[in-house]
């Protein structure tokens, strides 16, 4: 008879637990035994931390290092430069996914320099822009290397702004592979 009294007794301090964790307002974590993660000892991003060497919280990359998805590229937006990159080789030129360069060509490319590369896109067309773009098509562009090419899509030419940081290396070339495809289809 007393064990059924005890089930009795924690079925009643169950059912009041239950009924006392509810809550109409939401917000509300209510009762929290380990709040070591809700109550963070973290810094703010921006905040002096005496823990860090120079007192910072956030600390800039280390000089001269890469981030693992990240290449180094060190060459700017210059006519010089332009020809220092014309030595890079296209590590993708036998490995051309033309589905996947055709989405990159559509979202970067298109507005601008148009459906065949013809320089001729819709902010020429439709006279939001003032002069054509450059055709991929023209002798300038034809004579390009793939390396001068992946340089003026990375860093800019002209007034067409750098891609490099919207895109990854390896998106940049599969570009400059799909800008040679569209040079194919007019010879």
């Amino acid at each position: 008879m007393k064990t059924f009294d005890l089930k009795k007794y924690l079925m009643g301090i169950f059912a009041i637990a239950l009924l006392y964790s509810c809550d109409e307002n939401r917000n509300e974590p209510g009762w929290s035994f380990f709040n070591d993660m809700e109550q963070s000892q973290a810094y703010e991003t921006w905040s002096e931390n005496p823990n860090m060497p120079e007192g910072k919280t956030m600390a800039g990359p280390v000089e001269g290092t890469v981030a693992t998805h990240e290449h180094a590229y060190h060459f700017v937006k210059t006519p010089e430069d332009e020809l220092k990159a014309a030595s890079l080789t296209n590590p993708l030129a036998n490995d051309f996914d033309q589905e996947h360069a055709r989405e990159l060509y559509d979202r970067f490319c298109l507005m601008c320099h148009g459906d065949n590369g013809d320089g001729k896109g819709f902010l020429f067309t439709s006279g939001k822009y003032p002069m054509p773009p450059a055709s991929y098509k023209a002798e300038r562009a034809m004579n390009k290397t793939d390396g001068q090419l992946f340089h003026n899509i990375r860093a800019g030419f002209g007034v067409m702004g750098a891609h490099g940081p919207q895109m990854s290396v390896e998106d940049t070339w599969q570009l400059v592979n799909y800008i040679r495809h569209l040079q194919a289809e007019q010879n």
